[in-house]
């Protein structure tokens, strides 16, 4: 005959707290896969060379929340639908930190959402959005954001994480590969941009 407490997790006292130690365990362990993957997805984000570097002006980049915007050469990886072609990426650039000049200093995102290819605005006041954009993003937004005209995605001007709309992600993402006395450069751009725009 079978326990009826069988694989019942007990308080010690004797009596049964009603969690099954399979649920338990499986419950914990998709929590730990859930952490790991996400770590994983962070990790994965690669980067791929430009054709040539993009140089921006540091004089334009001073303060931060000032947006600039630029164009960046590349070319379509070998597993894009039209693979080893050359490429245009607009993009725009923003200063994220007071401080010395360093990479880190300067977030840069392709200008393209990647819902269904928009050109993103910039909006410097987000007091301007409209109150259905305010309402999707579902917090107070005291930043200066991006925003797609076509579908009002929403996107972060600090990193381009997606903050509403129907976006899948956030922007495609530029790596600043080196800040000089005059100039900033913008080496590399996110492996999928050469793939999916």
């Amino acid at each position: 005959m079978m326990n009826p407490d069988a694989g019942h997790v007990h308080d010690g006292t004797g009596k049964t707290l009603g969690v099954r130690r399979r649920t338990f365990l499986g419950q914990g362990l998709l929590l730990m896969l859930a952490g790991f993957g996400r770590r994983l997805w962070a990790q994965a984000l690669r980067y791929r060379p430009l054709a040539r570097p993009v140089l921006a002006p540091l004089a334009d980049l001073s303060t931060p929340g000032r947006v600039r915007r630029f164009t960046a050469d590349g070319v379509t990886l070998a597993s894009a639908t039209t693979p080893n072609q050359p490429i245009r990426i607009n993009g725009l650039i923003t200063r994220v930190a007071e401080g010395d000049d360093q990479p880190e200093q300067f977030s840069a995102v392709c200008a393209r959402c990647p819902h269904e290819g928009c050109e993103v605005d910039f909006v410097p006041d987000p007091e301007s959005l409209p109150p259905e954009v305010l309402y999707e993003i579902g917090h107070p937004v005291n930043e200066s954001v991006y925003v797609c005209p076509c579908h009002n995605g929403t996107f972060s001007v600090w990193n381009g994480e997606r903050l509403a709309g129907p976006a899948p992600r956030g922007l495609y993402r530029f790596r600043v590969t080196n800040v000089t006395e005059t100039t900033v450069e913008i080496g590399e751009v996110e492996e999928d941009v050469l793939i999916f725009v």
